[in-house]
């Protein structure tokens, strides 16, 4: 293990007659031999007098490596090695997870998350976008909310370890391009202004306390290759060991945005867009996100619906699983027809209410709020859209490289949708290729998981900056035929069933597709 800190305990000899050396220039020269010309802080610099005195010149240095040498961020008395922790952060824009790691070994002490606290300010990106263009104080409020998260997380961390988050000397933050931007209150406009290039694609390290963290060390935040393609596909990307491989393989991470990436170790070919709200359960009054109540599983057994929900209560609404299972099995039998309209008189459950029809998957006395709970046509007609949108990308870097679905030989799916989403749904209803299914692998918390390799392994820090140069980028926008293509993946699975053959061999044999 090569974590990105390192603690050194020194005994140092102390000044005296005839010996007269600054304390600075004391402590760094005990350092040269093994690490060269080592930085030190200003903040660093007032901490020596009078810790290392008091000490009797027995300290533990906490050093950072960043940009070819060593930074002190942290100093304490006596020999505190055994003591080493850092922090992965994974910022989402609805929740936000921090891990407490324990650099000496590699263990993972303890996760935690939340809701980001900038959905104060609106559940979507866009909104908050909105909100602080050109406005300073409302910058600054939204960058105040997303610190107030991580203080949360530390704080909930060091009580179920007992280990005071402050004292890390580093954290990794992995996010997309806007949360980066907020984390450091610098305003993301650019990033939804022609010709969308973000303020910075890379920070470097940076001290916490200079955006007001109470962690005694540097951040450095995962850097991002475009404005939809940020530093949290980045990890996902680095984990994955897709840049390694011979073999040609898909990366996709499907949430708010959609973001893929399609390559090998010669080639790495990118693509991002919006996604919408749909996979979080956002299009629909019953929608909900990934919490307790929220209905994660549907199935259709002898035209009955059955569902489980998370945490196994009565049903609150309906989450990104949820839907794409629903809509799979109403497929399957029957209940919707391929442009996804329902179709009457097939299930009491098929319902018309205030002028629209739609599914009641939770009739009043089986929900917890005491309403039916309804997923109508206009729902499904707005996450035909998003189901579209992802779709036509994968098909769009397919199309750019010449080469079929079915050369694609491992496909990752990263992020909490691709984590706990059923596979053969996805893949009925046209989400993901129609690939064996020995060929998917799931990353879970891509980025999450890249931020804690990145804490454990300095030596990869070479390795993600090379991926951020290498990654080519397409402009999805720029397409001509890009709608051209969605029009024709606005069908489940799609206007053409020969590209997802065990779907159409799963409708053939239940009687709803004819050859």
């Amino acid at each position: 293990m090569k974590p990105l800190s390192k603690k050194v305990f020194l005994k140092i000899t102390p000044p005296g007659i005839g010996d007269i050396i600054g304390d600075k220039e004391r402590l760094l020269k005990s350092l040269e031999k093994e690490f060269g010309k080592v930085e030190i802080s200003q903040r660093i610099l007032k901490a020596i007098y009078p810790l290392c005195r008091e000490a009797n010149w027995e300290i533990t240095l906490t050093l950072v490596a960043h940009e070819g040498q060593w930074e002190i961020v942290r100093l304490e008395p006596g020999d505190t090695t055994k003591s080493h922790y850092g922090l992965a952060v994974d910022l989402g824009s609805t929740t936000v997870t921090m891990e407490l790691v324990d650099l000496n070994s590699g263990e993972i002490l303890a996760e935690e998350s939340i809701f980001n606290h900038q959905i104060d300010f609106g559940d979507d990106i866009l909104s908050r976008i909105f909100y602080t263009k050109s406005k300073p104080l409302h910058l600054k409020e939204v960058q105040e909310s997303t610190l107030q998260s991580f203080r949360e997380l530390m704080l909930m961390l060091s009580e179920r370890t007992g280990v005071a988050s402050e004292t890390c000397g580093i954290m990794v933050v992995s996010g997309n391009t806007t949360m980066i931007h907020f984390l450091l209150g610098i305003d993301p406009w650019p990033i939804f202004e022609a010709p969308f290039t973000p303020v910075f694609n890379h920070t470097g390290f940076f001290d916490a306390q200079e955006i007001s963290l109470p962690i005694e060390g540097l951040i450095y935040c995962v850097p991002s290759v475009a404005n939809y393609f940020g530093g949290d596909i980045l990890s996902g990307l680095l984990v994955s060991d897709l840049h390694k491989k011979e073999e040609l393989g898909l990366f996709i991470d499907i949430g708010t945005n959609g973001e893929m990436v399609l390559g090998n170790k010669n080639f790495l070919l990118a693509g991002a867009g919006a996604a919408g709200p749909a996979l979080e359960g956002g299009i629909s009054k019953n929608g909900m996100k990934a919490t307790d109540g929220a209905v994660d599983s549907v199935v259709i057994e002898d035209n009955i619906l059955k569902l489980t929900t998370i945490g196994g209560s009565r049903p609150r609404g309906i989450c990104g699983s949820g839907i794409v299972d629903i809509l799979a099995q109403m497929l399957l039998n029957g209940w919707i027809d391929f442009s996804g309209h329902f179709n009457t008189g097939v299930t009491d459950r098929v319902i018309k209410k205030d002028g629209e029809y739609a599914v009641a998957y939770a009739w009043e006395d089986e929900s917890a709020t005491g309403e039916v709970l309804l997923f109508t046509q206009t729902d499904i007609s707005q996450f035909m859209d998003t189901k579209a949108a992802a779709n036509t990308m994968v098909a769009y870097l397919l199309d750019s490289l010449g080469v079929e679905a079915t050369e694609v030989k491992r496909l990752y799916t990263a992020g909490a949708f691709g984590t706990y989403i059923n596979l053969e749904s996805a893949i009925t209803i046209g989400l993901y290729p129609d690939l064996p299914r020995e060929r998917f692998v799931s990353l879970g918390n891509g980025s999450l998981r890249g931020s804690y390799a990145l804490l454990i392994n300095g030596e990869l820090l070479k390795e993600i900056m090379a991926l951020q140069r290498e990654v080519r980028y397409l402009e999805f926008g720029a397409a001509t035929d890009f709608l051209t293509q969605m029009f024709a993946a606005r069908f489940l699975p799609h206007t053409n069933f020969d590209l997802y053959p065990t779907v159409k061999a799963e409708l053939i044999k239940r009687g709803r597709l004819r050859l």
